[in-house]
């Protein structure tokens, strides 16, 4: 890096990187092109340099490294109690760096050292810190960091390996072995066994210490071709016999073929050839998922993993197969980028990234497999130091996003998903029509009508009883308060103008099945849902003859700084609340079916703050209908929405409204 790259990064990287909340998000600096892989660097160096310092504090040799703070889960640990999963998750950028650029230095320390420390000590069973092996009767997370290790050692080269002796390839290929006993085909953890039976075969070929398994590795290849073959469009399920279709279709089933076609695709062409087709056809439609502040829709699990999503492209573009242009590329990386450190991913005090989202956000972003170092997943995204300098992608011009040169409504038809963009807002939603969690835990993660890159959604992972309504709709026992919600839905469909999903679920001993159709117009939403109630069991007739359910569906969630309460507007049977910081806009119609309508700023009687996966506080359109019959009956509720970053006037929304409204009529 010369000097005037750095005084770049210090005057402007640093300077978005103190922004705290996404509550109080501002512009971020507009570079030249020739200065966007300097930015990208500096973001990669502050955290590198935050890692370091931590990692010393916790093992001389780099070995381990337990961030301040941060969540420390057993299988995540060493024999010795300290955190191994942050340097996993560290060392395949760390390669990267060190493999192309000629700064090693790094907050004054060699970055080769670090790594060579890394491997000759991380594996040795003799270390104090060393990492252990993992259980032979189930799988465990240390499969999973495997391929990290795998990757970083490929990519680092034969030259690196020859630099440690042969005891240490051959502690290295042992721990790598003894992550490859347990196979795990019916997810994407078989990407990551994978890429490790990978590594060994190829090294093998120049270091007898190594030694893969072929016949693992195919099998894996072909399990993964179950995943991928009732989706299409380049997607994966995540699951053989669910429809789970969320981001893990980037940072895994995007990235994880790409990272195997870099190790062994010379020596399986077939299935080289195969699996970049498959990720070329992903590729076609990433751009529509990125909104004109670089903002993604939020949706599903593992959202720590933040810019990872980004490795999938890099990748593809590195290996010629993305299918656009370096200009739009580079614009996608470097707003994404922009938009995960103003929210404020990164804890400059503790030199970390974070296990929330912002500063603010609820802590119930995160999941129970989930540590203190696998924030770090995000790191992959750093693939981009494989580009040399001189590539169009840091050279050519920035190319407009989808979003900023138009309205669009695409359609993804394998796993039936819509995604949406909307130029004068710039904000783009994700609706999917049959979308499912791996686990009911997921519930709220999965459960919402659509996610939109504006509003991020509120959770109440930790209680089973209640749930959050934004974007859903729950119905709830008006005695106890405990809500039923979807789940698993039963069958979905793509509409011409949006989707169609049934479902079902359970309330006082009655079942009941929900027809819900979305459809999208603009940025408006109106939603239909047809409930059909079964007749109560005979043992349970009397109890539900006295229980009272109530209907509750919600807006999106409108994100409030910490002592803002929303603007609010009425009138007959609608209802709009505007934030006077963004002035973001929600307003809801109900056409029929709901007796009321208002706004909640919690889901429990005692209105449990932080429920929202970015700001400390929140509200919500909320409509409501009251059953009392226990008798079999069936309604339909209708209602209309509007959701807008930067919205139409209030006389322009209310006309198009009343147009809408008689149109679905």
């Amino acid at each position: 890096m010369n000097r005037r790259e750095f005084l770049i990064l210090s005057a402007s990287a640093l300077a978005a990187g103190t922004v705290g909340s996404c509550a109080s998000r501002r512009q971020a600096p507009q570079l030249p092109a020739a200065d966007t892989k300097a930015l990208m660097t500096r973001y990669f160096l502050t955290i590198l340099a935050g890692f370091l310092r931590n990692a010393r504090a916790t093992s001389a040799d780099y070995t381990v490294c337990d961030l301040p703070g941060g969540t420390k889960i057993e299988g995540c640990c060493t024999p010795s109690g300290k955190t191994f999963t942050s340097v996993s998750r560290m060392l395949p950028a760390m390669a990267e760096f060190a493999a192309v650029e000629r700064q090693q230095q790094v907050d004054g320390v060699d970055l080769g050292e670090v790594i060579l420390s890394i491997y000759r000590t991380a594996f040795d069973p003799k270390h104090p810190h060393y990492w252990g092996e993992p259980t032979r009767s189930k799988p465990t997370q240390r499969t999973v960091e495997s391929s990290l290790v795998a990757i970083a050692l490929a990519r680092m080269g034969p030259g690196f390996a020859g630099k440690l002796s042969a005891q240490e390839r051959a502690n290295v290929n042992r721990w790598l072995a003894s992550c490859t006993v347990v196979p795990e085909r019916t997810n994407n953890h078989a990407w990551f066994t994978a890429v490790n039976q990978a590594t060994r075969l190829k090294l093998a070929r120049t270091f007898p210490e190594f030694k893969g398994d072929a016949r693992w590795m195919i099998d894996d290849l072909n399990a993964m071709d179950v995943l991928a073959a009732n989706a299409a469009e380049g997607w994966y399920s995540d699951d053989p016999k669910l429809t789970v279709y969320d981001y893990y279709n980037f940072w895994t089933f995007g990235n994880f073929p790409l990272f195997w076609s870099r190790v062994a695709g010379e020596l399986y062409p077939d299935w080289n050839v195969k699996l970049r087709t498959r990720a070329r056809e992903f590729l076609r439609n990433t751009p529509y998922f990125f909104a004109a502040d670089g903002a993604v829709p939020l949706f599903g699990r593992s959202l720590l993993y933040k810019w990872s999503l980004l490795s999938p492209l890099v990748l593809g573009y590195e290996q010629g197969i993305w299918p656009h242009s370096p200009g739009l590329l580079r614009r996608i990386m470097r707003k994404n980028f922009e938009w995960w450190w103003q929210m404020g991913a990164y804890d400059k005090k503790l030199g970390k990234l974070r296990e929330t989202l912002s500063p603010e956000g609820s802590p119930e972003v995160t999941e129970s497999y989930i540590d203190n170092g696998h924030p770090y997943w995000a790191m992959l995204a750093f693939t981009f130091f494989s580009i040399p300098a001189t590539d169009a992608l840091w050279t050519a011009p920035e190319e407009e996003l989808p979003v900023e040169k138009g309205d669009y409504t695409v359609k993804i038809a394998g796993p039936k998903m819509i995604v949406a963009g909307t130029k004068a807002s710039g904000q783009v939603r994700w609706v999917q029509a049959l979308n499912t969690p791996r686990r009911d835990y997921y519930r709220d993660k999965y459960n919402k009508f659509a996610w939109s890159s504006s509003f991020p959604f509120n959770v109440m992972q930790n209680d089973k009883k209640r749930a959050p309504w934004d974007q859903a709709l729950v119905l709830r026992d008006g005695a106890t308060g405990v809500c039923a919600c979807r789940i698993f839905p039963d069958q979905g469909e793509l509409l011409d103008d949006g989707v169609r999903t049934t479902w079902s679920t359970k309330i006082n001993g009655r079942g009941v099945r929900v027809v819900s159709t979305i459809q999208l117009v603009g940025e408006f939403e109106h939603r239909s849902h047809r409930l059909s109630f079964q007749a109560a069991p005979a043992a349970e007739l009397d109890r539900a003859a006295r229980a009272i359910i109530e209907a509750l569906e919600g807006s999106y969630a409108l994100g409030l700084a910490e002592e803002e309460e929303p603007e609010r507007q009425q009138g007959p049977g609608w209802v709009a609340i505007r934030s006077a910081r963004s002035r973001k806009l929600l307003v809801s119609w109900k056409v029929s079916g709901h007796e009321a309508i208002d706004i909640v700023q919690g889901f429990t009687p005692e209105n449990r703050p932080g429920v929202n996966l970015v700001y400390p506080r929140m509200a919500v359109i909320s409509l409501s209908k009251k059953l009392e019959s226990a008798r079999p009956n069936a309604i339909t509720l209708t209602s209309l929405h509007y959701a807008s970053p930067k919205p139409m006037s209030m006389d322009q929304i209310q006309m198009q409204a009343q147009e809408l409204i008689q149109r679905w009529k």
